[in-house]
């Protein structure tokens, strides 16, 4: 494997970051989904002589829907899953062995003219959402040099003529600092950046499609009508999904509560004591997704899918939080329900189609 070197703008974060298996049993990146093989690794596997090859190629299964290897799954979860956790291939071989998807996830690296990189860490995996949402300081951004030798599993992000023109790195650090504005409420940010998006629209190429209010915060009950649609357009049949469906039965039938209200919980509950967790996550998913380019469209537009997630996250901890019968650990709920919107928009392939349907609709 030939190794590059590049320039990496990442989270400062990143450096503390290590696959730590006793936290999840590999829960996350082992079970449930599938891990396709690159060619380079498959490649390793079978030229893998003597009883360990033949081992190892026992674990390997043909997915014709992918048209391609991946690692046998028995009991939902790959066979070189160990019992603590960890892998069986990288404890054995180092991680070298690894496929691509393996050794990189949960980073998520962006692949820049001029060999710059930009990475970052899914949320999806409990050791980096620790990292992320449970960081005592803002997220900063630093540049590293790095090498690796798997840079065909960056993901392309644009030539340097369109960056330049639509100054996305400018707007990028603009909408990080606008989300880190602590004079002002999460909800005052995101309106904040959403008017200056689509001023900016005015200015590139394709020019303001929007009136002067892009967004105002929604009632509860839009809330919850956007969600169930997001979650049947997805087709989540998952079990943590089926009780959030359900207690959103419950609360329709008691009535919904009223947007103040529910406003005046979320901030005595989350956002006056956890404020840092809620900002931190919205920076790294901004950071991360490569707004205000994240999705084809105006950058107003951008902000807007960026802004609805945030609602979908909002109604997900409001109906946690009035359907606790005991005070409840609050920093394990943004961490469990920001996992739970980051692994659909992240891993379930429907999820930015249906959420652009929606916002058509809306």
């Amino acid at each position: 494997m030939e190794q590059q070197e590049f320039l990496c703008i990442e989270p400062a974060y990143l450096e503390q970051f290590f696959c730590d298996g006793s936290k999840c049993g590999g829960s996350i990146c082992c079970y449930g989904w599938q891990q396709i093989l690159d060619d380079a690794a498959l490649a390793r596997y079978r030229a893998l002589e003597g009883e360990d090859g033949e081992k190892l190629r026992r674990g390997l299964v043909y997915l014709p829907e992918a048209e391609n290897f991946g690692f046998l799954h028995k009991e939902d979860h790959c066979v070189f899953l160990r019992a603590d956790g960890l892998c069986g291939l990288q404890k054995k071989y180092g991680a070298q062995m690894l496929t691509d998807v393996c050794a990189e996830y949960p980073r998520k690296t962006r692949l820049f003219p001029h060999d710059v990189v930009e990475r970052a860490l899914c949320v999806t995996c409990p050791v980096a959402a620790e990292l992320i949402l449970q960081n005592d300081e803002p997220l900063q951004l630093v540049k590293r040099q790095i090498q690796s030798t798997r840079s065909k599993y960056f993901l392309p992000s644009g030539d340097a003529e369109a960056l330049a023109e639509l100054r996305f790195f400018d707007w990028q650090a603009k909408g990080i600092a606008i989300l880190q504005d602590r004079k002002r409420s999460l909800n005052q940010r995101l309106t904040m950046l959403l008017q200056e998006l689509a001023k900016a629209d005015e200015h590139l190429p394709w020019g303001r499609d929007t009136a002067e209010t892009v967004w105002e915060p929604w009632p509860v009950a839009k809330q919850a009508d956007f969600f169930c649609r997001f979650v049947r357009g997805i087709e989540d049949d998952t079990a943590k999904t089926a009780a959030y469906l359900e207690l959103v039965e419950k609360v329709k039938v008691q009535g919904f509560m009223e947007q103040a209200e529910a406003q005046n919980l979320l901030w005595e509950k989350c956002e006056g004591p956890y404020g840092l967790m809620l900002e931190n996550y919205l920076v790294n998913e901004w950071f991360k997704e490569l707004y205000p380019c994240a999705v084809l469209g105006t950058y107003a537009y951008n902000g807007l899918y960026f802004v609805v997630q945030w609602e979908i996250w909002q109604f997900l901890l409001l109906l946690e939080l009035t359907a606790a019968e005991k005070e409840g650990d609050v920093p394990c709920l943004i961490r469990e329900t920001a996992g739970w919107l980051a692994s659909r928009l992240n891993h379930y392939t429907t999820a930015q189609n249906v959420l652009m349907e929606l916002l058509r609709d809306k």
